[in-house]
C-alpha cells in the first residue's frame, strides 16, 4: 500500500480547521500493456473518521488530464478503520515507459469541511509480451517444490503457486531474474528470452549456524 500526502488547510471567514483526508493506493499491476485496460483499488480516510457524502475521486494523467472518476463507497475496507474505498478501471497510454499519475478527492464544504487529498502513483507501460517465462522454484536439498516464492524479472513480479511454478509474459529481450523466498538465500539468474524458456531456481535454505558451527 502506498500512502501519500495529507493536507488540513482552514476555511476562510469561518476559520474552521477542515478535516484532512488521505489517499492509499493499492492493487496497481507492476507492469501494463499499452492501450490495455487495468484495474486499480484506492481508498479514502478522513482525519476525524467522518463516512464520505458522495465524495468522488479522480484520476489524471501527469498533463493534468483527467482519466477517469469514482464515488467511494459507503462500505469500509475489510480489517481497516474508516478507509473507504472504490475501484477504478483505467487504460494505459500508447507509449512505453513510466508514467505518473494522481488521484485526488477535492475539498468539500458539504456539512463538515474536508481539504483535498491527493496520491501520486506510477503507471509502467511495457511492449506486448512475446514469450513465456517459466520459473520453477525447488528446494535444493529436498529438491520438493516451494511455494510463495517471490519472482521479479524487472519490471514483472509474481509469486510460484503449490507447485512452485510461476509464467510470467514478457517481450523479447535480456532479462534479470531474482527469486526470493523466507528461509532461502535470494537466487538471481540472468537471461536472454528469445524463445519460450523454462528457468530452474534451485534455492538454498538459509540455515542458521549451530554452536558446533561456529566454534568448530
Amino acid at each position: 500500500m502506498a500512502i501519500e500526502n495529507e493536507m488540513s488547510p482552514k476555511t476562510g471567514d469561518c476559520n474552521v480547521e477542515r478535516h484532512s483526508t488521505r489517499i492509499v493506493v493499492w492493487d496497481l499491476p507492476s507492469a501494463v500493456e499499452r492501450s490495455n485496460k487495468f484495474r486499480v483499488k484506492f481508498g479514502v480516510k478522513c482525519s476525524n473518521e467522518c463516512r464520505p457524502n458522495g465524495w468522488v475521486l479522480e484520476v489524471s494523467d501527469n498533463d493534468g488530464n483527467k482519466l477517469a472518476g469514482a464515488t467511494l463507497s459507503d462500505e469500509v475496507w475489510p480489517d481497516t478503520t474508516a478507509l473507504y474505498y472504490t475501484e477504478v478501471e483505467l487504460t494505459a497510454p500508447d507509449s512505453e515507459g513510466l508514467h505518473a499519475w494522481e488521484a485526488k478527492v477535492p475539498a468539500t464544504e458539504q456539512d463538515i469541511p474536508h481539504g483535498e487529498g491527493v496520491a501520486s502513483f506510477n503507471v509502467r507501460v511495457v511492449a506486448t509480451p512475446e514469450y513465456i517465462l517459466t520459473i520453477e522454484a525447488i528446494d535444493r536439498e529436498t529438491q520438493s517444490p516451494v511455494e510463495g516464492t517471490r519472482v521479479v524479472v524487472h519490471p514483472y513480479r509474481a509469486f510460484t503457486d503449490e507447485r512452485g511454478l510461476v509464467q510470467v509474459k514478457v517481450p523479447k529481450g535480456k532479462y534479470r531474474l531474482f527469486v526470493s523466498g523466507k528461509n532461502y538465500f535470494p537466487f538471481r539468474s540472468d537471461k536472454e528470452v528469445n524463445a519460450d524458456m523454462t528457468v530452474r531456481a534451485e534455492l538454498t535454505m538459509d540455515q542458521e549456524l549451530s554452536d558446533a558451527d561456529v566454534y568448530s
